[in-house]
């Protein structure tokens, strides 16, 4: 079923305001979550919604709070997020930190105590849009093993890059470290399909490509081998350390299974203090004319991160928002 933007958008409002939520962090969240679906984000867009209320009832969230600063020093701060709405805190970290950028050049704002931030791509997007590079990153509990181990004892800890245009085309990275983010393992489990490739272990110590098994037994696996491995734990250590937060480990040892007391980095480069935006468009434009002129291989379509994004999103405009009528109609109960 396709449902139009402003209808998502209401309804998850309407719940959202239902469950104290005031009304500007509830039109800010419902707005980012219909329009990481409407992007084609699926996964961490309406499908999400429901695991956000339960946050909300369990008081792991709690969407009155909103993000402080606590200390910073040139460029670089720390804020706490209280607890509050994870995309209302990581907003207002991104925006701090493209101000600060505006004076510094450079900006590192982490926050502490923050909750999911749903689309990492989100923030990215607000960078590229302001003219400037971003490399933000979050942790997450631990979910994930550890290469050579199968236990889940990392985070997949996402990581997003952007890097703007002048023709609003921007090039954003937006992944995960496990070989498929949870979101993308809950959408397949919905629809019936297995991976097409092995995702994680079961509990023999097998791997699988069954998210189901996956998803039960919370052993994933990292893209990458060791290499993915290793830079999730970096990015866990770098937003830990940078913010003064839980690690993924803390987070692992507290109650409950459901996503909290995040931290996040957001790191925003202003190259035009320095530089001239006809020089940026020229250097990214030839690398991207290399890539996307390379012969492709049988069956597939050579794009750039990013790049298929605004054609999802003018499709889901004109035709309605693709929603699992199952998904929908477990919102709609919420009401």
């Amino acid at each position: 079923m396709r449902i139009p933007f402003e209808e998502v958008k209401a309804t998850l409002k309407e719940i959202l305001m239902g469950r104290n939520t005031p009304e500007p962090y509830a039109e800010e969240v419902a707005h980012v979550l219909a329009q990481n679906s409407l992007d084609g984000v699926y996964t961490h867009g309406i499908n999400r919604f429901v695991a956000l209320i339960n946050s909300i009832e369990l008081g792991s969230v709690l969407p009155t709070e909103t993000a402080c600063r606590v200390s910073g020093l040139g460029g670089y701060e720390i804020w706490d997020g209280r607890s509050g709405l994870g995309i209302v805190n990581a907003r207002i970290c991104t925006q701090r930190a493209i101000e600060l950028a505006k004076t510094h050049g450079i900006a590192c704002v982490s926050i502490r105590n923050s909750n999911h931030w749903l689309r990492g791509g989100t923030y990215g997007i607000m960078a590229a849009q302001a003219g400037m590079l971003g490399i933000i990153f979050t942790n997450a509990r631990a979910n994930m093993c550890a290469w050579g181990t199968m236990e889940h004892c990392l985070g997949n800890n996402p990581l997003v890059m952007a890097v703007p245009r002048k023709n609003g085309e921007h090039v954003i990275m937006d992944t995960s470290f496990s070989q498929y983010s949870y979101g993308k393992l809950q959408l397949a489990k919905l629809e019936g399909r297995t991976m097409p490739d092995p995702a994680g272990y079961d509990d023999e110590g097998n791997l699988s490509s069954d998210p189901t098994e996956v998803l039960r037994c919370k052993r994933l696996i990292s893209m990458g081998k060791w290499k993915g491995s290793s830079i999730a734990m970096l990015l866990d250590l770098i937003t830990s350390v940078s913010s003064f937060g839980y690690s993924s480990a803390a987070m692992a040892a507290m109650e409950g299974t459901d996503e909290r007391a995040c931290s996040q980095t957001f790191i925003i480069i202003n190259p035009f203090a320095l530089g001239e935006q006809e020089q940026a468009d020229a250097i990214v434009d030839e690398a991207l004319e290399m890539v996307l002129g390379a012969t492709p291989v049988p069956g597939e379509t050579v794009r750039y991160p990013g790049q298929a994004m605004l054609g999802i999103r003018k499709e889901n405009t004109q035709l309605g928002i693709p929603v699992h009528e199952k998904v929908w109609n477990k919102i709609l109960s919420l009401k």
